[in-house]
């Protein structure tokens, strides 16, 4: 019994000198975009119509929050790369006195015009330079209490994968020589 107490306190300690290094992987992070928008009611795409009016809404809401110098840093950031996009919805749950929908708004099309919005559409930021960069997507919706807290938070890592980025950039070559 003495063994496996010591196997466990030695396992501890292993897991404490992980701990210890979590501030360098930090200094290190993937993370080239962290961009909360709240308060803010986030759109869908609901039926399709006036999408383009919901995504000028989407665009002015982050240009409100981002600088154009923040806005050139991350782009520059994210030239290039395949990325990782995380998605938080905060939903205000609204109260008895109103008929509140947002809690059924889809995830799909939430994030839908969030990648119409960091693409280089007529309402884009140009933050992507393809929708085909984004290889890896994580998306919550929840409800929350106050209406203030209502909103988005958009968080775009790097996304490490040789292969997919060679096949990307060939494609894409190829095809800037066919449109030339």
């Amino acid at each position: 019994m003495d063994d496996e107490e010591t196997e466990l306190e030695e396992g501890e300690s292993e897991i404490g000198e992980t701990a210890a290094e979590t501030p360098e992987r930090v200094a290190s992070s993937r993370t080239l975009v962290d961009i909360p928008v709240i308060p803010f009611e986030p759109p869908t795409t609901g039926s399709g119509h006036d999408i383009g009016e919901k995504q000028g809404k989407l665009r002015s809401a982050i240009l409100e929050r981002v600088s154009q110098n923040e806005l050139a840093k991350f782009k520059e950031a994210l030239k290039g790369h395949l990325v990782t996009i995380t998605l938080g919805f905060f939903l205000w749950k609204g109260s008895t006195k109103t008929t509140n929908t947002r809690a059924v708004k889809d995830l799909d099309n939430l994030m839908k015009i969030i990648f119409d919005v960091l693409g280089k559409g007529q309402q884009g930021l140009g933050l992507l330079e393809e929708d085909s960069y984004i290889c890896e997507v994580y998306a919550k919706k929840e409800l929350v209490e106050d209406q203030a807290e209502e909103g988005l938070r958009i968080i775009i890592e790097e996304y490490e994968d040789d292969v997919m980025q060679k096949v990307l950039k060939e494609f894409y070559s190829k095809k800037s020589k066919v449109s030339a």
